[in-house]
């Protein structure tokens, strides 16, 4: 992919953000207890109860009035259009959890994969953030569950969003199955081999646990299915730089640098 597509990508990425709030058949896990119910109202309701001490007066009264203008609302559009400046709101004030309730109640209305993928992305950066409680955490991992499976429900066919509901699991080890997303993702590489956003997973995946040299083998073939993605050719640079290859780390920390130019 070249730079101009990347940066087109990126782009419509963050519009796409912006403008919410500021395996070609489904694997078997997917069939075992699904459920693309409501989110939890005990669970949001808590996490706001405990977020609003750290709000602003001119925060809560925003939101206050926003969630009044909600209530009063049964025109979908229009509570779509309010539940996105809620979620904005929110995840302005560094909530992703609650703003992903909102985004959640969006995707209930649209019931699209995009909404959906919405939603489970602003979860999925929820546990990511640093000094999280368990139970948010907990909250979130699962909200984000639920959302990347709905959206897959909604088209198999994409491995983007398989990929990043593996990742969650990964972040997030379910306790009873704690391999589950080393084993989606060894899954993935086998029904799409010729993509490279698996094998980066892989080799950030190595990395984390100091496997350097098997982390540029998974670079590596990522760079000769996307020889021009910095996302490969940048941390190769560093991982044949780690490796003593000062040749290669050479040759990958230019191309790098070209390609971000």
């Amino acid at each position: 992919m070249r730079k101009s597509q990347w940066i087109a990508a990126a782009a419509a990425f963050l519009l796409v953000l912006v403008t919410y709030w500021g395996c070609p058949v489904r694997p078997p896990e997917f069939d075992e207890g699904f459920n693309r119910g409501p989110v939890s109202a005990t669970g949001v309701q808590s996490l706001i109860r405990e977020a609003h001490t750290e709000l602003t007066p001119a925060q809560k009264a925003t939101l206050a009035t926003l969630e009044e203008r909600l209530e009063s609302q049964e025109e979908d559009s229009a509570r779509v259009d309010l539940l996105q400046q809620l979620a904005g709101e929110w995840y302005k004030a560094g909530k992703p959890s609650i703003s992903g309730a909102y985004a959640a109640r969006i995707a209930e209305i649209e019931n699209s994969e995009q909404a959906w993928s919405i939603t489970a992305t602003t979860f999925s950066l929820c546990l990511k953030q640093e000094g999280i409680d368990d139970k948010t955490r907990q909250f979130c991992a699962s909200q984000a569950e639920q959302a990347y499976q709905a959206a897959i429900s909604l088209n198999p066919n994409n491995p983007e969003t398989r990929i990043n509901l593996a990742v969650t699991y990964t972040d997030n080890p379910p306790p009873d199955n704690p391999m589950k997303g080393i084993l989606m993702l060894r899954e993935i590489e086998q029904q799409y081999p010729d993509n490279p956003k698996v094998y980066i997973t892989l080799a950030q995946l190595a990395l984390k646990t100091n496997q350097i040299e098997r982390a540029a083998e998974r670079l590596a073939t990522a760079d000769r299915l996307d020889p021009d993605n910095p996302d490969v050719v940048c941390p190769l640079a560093k991982v044949y730089e780690n490796l003593g290859r000062a040749g290669e780390a050479d040759i990958y920390a230019r191309k790098c640098a070209a390609l971000l130019q």
